[in-house]
Parts: structure tokens; C-alpha cells; sequence
């Protein structure tokens, strides 16, 4: 779960134990999911990509619509349009090399060498690119791919080339051989096949292929690329949670509000908007001098020139070691 997702389960607990039906309204806005737009050259694969990123249920916008994080896709190479669109201002972006079943089939395999061709693509234009095998990201394999699939494993076909495998004669008519290579192109049907042969099902051969395909670091980019958007959706919400911890009637929620479990998840999310800034906050020390130590340094980084959300959360990681400090046995000590 991301920081901010905990974050909000800890709300939507305060909601239902404090009786607070605003509460829970506030969360739900706040869960309203990140858009995204997915651009780029002329043949680079975004309608795929965009299918893929639906598929796995991101919420992706059509290319002129106002978005949170933008999927900028690349085709084998970093053209001088594509440089120009990923200096431009705008959302946040992860950059992506579409088609990366298709690096090549020597030595490692094409998903090898894709990821060595993003750090070669990354060198270039100054961003990190992510391999993304999007046919493999959207595939939807039925019960008669399945099948399909079960007769290459007995009766396999030429894999070497699309024409070798639409030509000759197979168990397998062409209109299906035809249907496999657009679904799933070479390297997907030659993996689909190997599923089969294991004993995999539909789902299992899906998996398979969206476990191959890169769309999970895709997915994970995004979301920490859109940390900042859900962040700030939480500071702005800051005026409404007063208003429903005030008088009386909102003890409850202030009490709540206040306990270690909001306050820690709070510094989590925050942790992800610092982190998608490139700046190093948590470590794997757990002492209570660890904690002091982060807590001081992000109040000194607070006094900064930072952005109203920047500065948001460092006092959100301030406050959020200070009581991660105390659960650790720090004890304060009063200074001469």
C-alpha cells in the first residue's frame, strides 16, 4: 500500500469510528484516481499502451485532455520531437520504450536488451525510461487462444519470422495463426506456449504475459510520478478536517486525527512526495536517534525556499519521526 493509501485508510477508520459521514465523503474525493495521458510520436504504440494501462486499471484520458502524469512513449530511438516534449513544461512524466519484445532475439532475449537500450535511451535524453512490452500489457487471452495455444505446444509451428509462421501447412487454420500474431506478436505467443505446456489455464497465461510485458514498473512509476498530485489533494483538504474537528461535536475527530497511527501514515505519504523529488528521507535504522536526527534535519529544511507542498511535507516527516522517536523509547530531555 502507498503512503498515501495508507494514509487514507487510516481516515476512512477515524470516519467510521467517529460516525462522521463528511469524513468519509472527503476520502472518498481524495481516492478520486490519478489521470493519465499517454503521448508521443506517430507509430510509438500509445493506443496499446493506453489499452494496457486501462486494462490494469489506470485511468487514462484521451491526449488533449488535462492530466496528473503523462506516459511519454518511445520507438526505438529518442527523436528530436520527443526530446522537445520531454524538456516542455507540464504534469509529471515516465517515459517509456514501447515494444520492447521486439529488441531483438540474440543473446539474453529482447527484454535483455530492451532494458539496455532504456539505459542508452536514459543517457540521452537525461530521463529514466522504462522497457514496456505493451501488446503483452494489454493481451486478454480467451478460452480459444487457450486452445490455440495448446495445439502449437503438441504441433509447433515456425516461430522464426511471421511470414514462416503464417506460411505452410498446420493443424491451426491462417485466420487464427493471423489472430495469435496480432494479439500477441512472436515473442508473446512463444511465451503463451511455454505457459501451456506448464499446465497454465487463461488466467495464468495472462499473468504470465503481463508479468513479461513491464507494465507493473510501469504502473509503479506512475504512481510515484502522481505522489506530489495526491499529496497536495491532502493538504488542501487541511480546512475541511478543521472544520470537522471543531467544537463539541468534532472531539472525536480531532482525537482521532491526532493519534499515531493518522500522524505516521501522514509522514508515509509525504516520504513518497520527498522521495519523487529525489530526496532521500527514510532509512532502515529504527533507533530513536535515527528518527531525532531525521526530525531536526526537516525542520532545518523547512526554513528553506521550499513550495507550500515541499514545505507541507517536511513538517509532516517532522512530526511524523517525532512520534515514531517516542515509540522507539526516546525520552525528551530538558535542556540548562
Amino acid at each position: 500500500m502507498t503512503g498515501v493509501g495508507r494514509y487514507l485508510a487510516a481516515l476512512d477508520d477515524v470516519a467510521t469510528a467517529a460516525d462522521e459521514p463528511r469524513l468519509a465523503r472527503l476520502v472518498q474525493h481524495l481516492r478520486t484516481p490519478l489521470r493519465v495521458g499517454v503521448r508521443g510520436r506517430t507509430g510509438a504504440g500509445c493506443a496499446t499502451v493506453g489499452r494496457a494501462l486501462r486494462r490494469r486499471g489506470a485511468t487514462v484520458l484521451a491526449a488533449a485532455d488535462a492530466v496528473d502524469v503523462e506516459v511519454h512513449v518511445l520507438a526505438e530511438t529518442v527523436k528530436p520531437e520527443d526530446a522537445a516534449a520531454l524538456h516542455r513544461a507540464g504534469p509529471a512524466r515516465v517515459v517509456v520504450l514501447n515494444k520492447a519484445d521486439l529488441c531483438g532475439f540474440g543473446g539474453a532475449g529482447p527484454l535483455a536488451r530492451a532494458v539496455a537500450h532504456c539505459r542508452a535511451l536514459q543517457a540521452q535524453c537525461g530521463v529514466e525510461v522504462l522497457p514496456l512490452a505493451a501488446l503483452l500489457a494489454a493481451a486478454d487471452v480467451d478460452d480459444d487462444m487457450v486452445g490455440a495455444l495448446g495445439v502449437l505446444a503438441h504441433e509447433p509451428a515456425d516461430l522464426g519470422s511471421t511470414d514462416r509462421f503464417t506460411a505452410g501447412v498446420h493443424p491451426l487454420s491462417l485466420a487464427v495463426r493471423e489472430r495469435l500474431l496480432a494479439e500477441l506478436d512472436l515473442f508473446g505467443i512463444a511465451h503463451a506456449v511455454l505457459a501451456v505446456r506448464r499446465g497454465a489455464d487463461r488466467a495464468a497465461v495472462n499473468a504470465t504475459l503481463h508479468r513479461l510485458s513491464g507494465v507493473a514498473a510501469v504502473l509503479d512509476a506512475i504512481a510515484s510520478a502522481g505522489a506530489p498530485v495526491r499529496y497536495r489533494r491532502i493538504v488542501d483538504a487541511a480546512p475541511m478536517l478543521a472544520e470537522l474537528s471543531a467544537g463539541p461535536g468534532g472531539a472525536r475527530v480531532a482525537d482521532r486525527l491526532a493519534g499515531d497511527e493518522v500522524v505516521i501514515a501522514r509522514m508515509a505519504a509525504a516520504v513518497e512526495v520527498a522521495a519523487a523529488a529525489g530526496m532521500a528521507v527514510a532509512g532502515e535504522d529504527t533507533r530513536p536517534a535515527a528518527h531525532l536526527d531525521r526530525a531536526v534535519r526537516w525542520q532545518r529544511f523547512a526554513g528553506g525556499p521550499l513550495s507550500a507542498v515541499h514545505r507541507a511535507c517536511a513538517a509532516d516527516i517532522v512530526r511524523g519521526s517525532l512520534r515514531l522517536w517516542a515509540h522507539a523509547g526516546g525520552v525528551a530531555e530538558t535542556v540548562p
